[in-house]
């Protein structure tokens, strides 16, 4: 089996507080066989080279696209009810204080693909979606979201495939006093509340081994892909199903616990669903690396 691990490459996108990492073109054996993780059978994936975000999309890198592009997205993308980061007044969506290095949640799919659209524009690269008409071009050199299989094959280089067990090191439900000393809710940003569990800043703690922060926990993140289900023969650069309205999610949450958390444990979810549990991180073909900033 060939696998080339992430690499030394790690790219800045101007006007965000996101890098991207490099990782190698790979072969490996994507999924598991218990039930339980929805990821059965296992099957050979090979993968092109890939860039990943090392954190999910702030709510400050979302109020910086909202502020450039008035009108991208509207309230049925984006769900300000309490708590959130956000509010929606008459002149737009407006950031509340002290959350934009919180995660960007209550977003739809749609939502987090017209942001990549909007870093493919100030790159000068193609879009990779049509908001307007709920496609994807797969052949585009934009900005777009990882595939599940690029977001797998990422995790397993941090945490391999076993379940997550370190309660300091996740935002999970069972989260260690360290975790949950970070949480949104202690300073009640967004109104959250200190009696539940909530989001924690995009870059706590520390990364893990291949530079990437809350592969696991914080929030669940949005994949390219539609759900469906694995097939057992070898395949190349999947993008799932080409029909269907739910999306793969990936990562877990604050509101799940610890133990069922990993690399290969999928869900799925309405690509229209706004919850203050759904986040997003971007990704890009390797062959297409952005501009680092001076």
């Amino acid at each position: 089996m060939r696998q080339i691990d992430k690499q030394s490459l790690s790219v800045t996108v101007p006007g965000c507080g996101f890098n991207l990492i490099e990782f190698g073109a790979r072969t490996f054996e994507m999924g598991f066989p218990e039930r339980a993780f929805r990821a059965a059978p296992v099957h050979e994936v090979t993968l092109d080279a890939f860039l990943l975000g090392d954190r999910c999309v702030s709510a400050g890198d979302f109020a910086r696209f909202l502020a450039d592009t008035p009108g991208a997205v509207d309230h049925m993308m984006i769900d300000c009810v309490d708590p959130g980061f956000f509010v929606h007044r008459a002149a737009g969506f407006v950031l509340r204080p002290g959350c934009a290095d919180f995660p960007m949640i209550q977003i739809s799919f749609w939502a987090a693909a017209a942001y990549c659209n909007w870093l493919s524009d100030a790159e000068g690269a193609r879009r990779v979606y049509d908001v307007a008409a709920r496609t994807v071009d797969y052949t585009a050199d934009g900005f777009r979201l990882p595939t599940e299989a690029e977001w797998e094959a990422a995790c397993r280089v941090g945490w391999g495939a076993a379940p997550a067990v370190d309660p300091d090191l996740h935002n999970s439900l069972d989260a260690g006093s360290r975790m949950a000393a970070m949480r949104a809710g202690v300073s009640l940003a967004g109104n959250f509340s200190s009696a539940e569990p909530t989001p924690v800043p995009v870059t706590a703690p520390v990364p893990d081994a291949a530079g990437l922060h809350h592969m696991l926990g914080n929030v669940r993140e949005w994949c390219q892909d539609r759900f469906g289900p694995y097939r057992s023969d070898p395949v190349s650069n999947p993008h799932g199903p080409a029909e269907g309205s739910f999306r793969v999610v990936r990562g877990g949450s604050y509101g799940e616990a610890l133990a069922t958390m990993s690399a290969v444990s999928r869900l799925a979810a309405f690509e229209g669903t706004r919850c203050e549990v759904y986040g997003f991180r971007v990704a890009r073909s390797a062959g297409n690396l952005v501009t680092v900033a001076g």
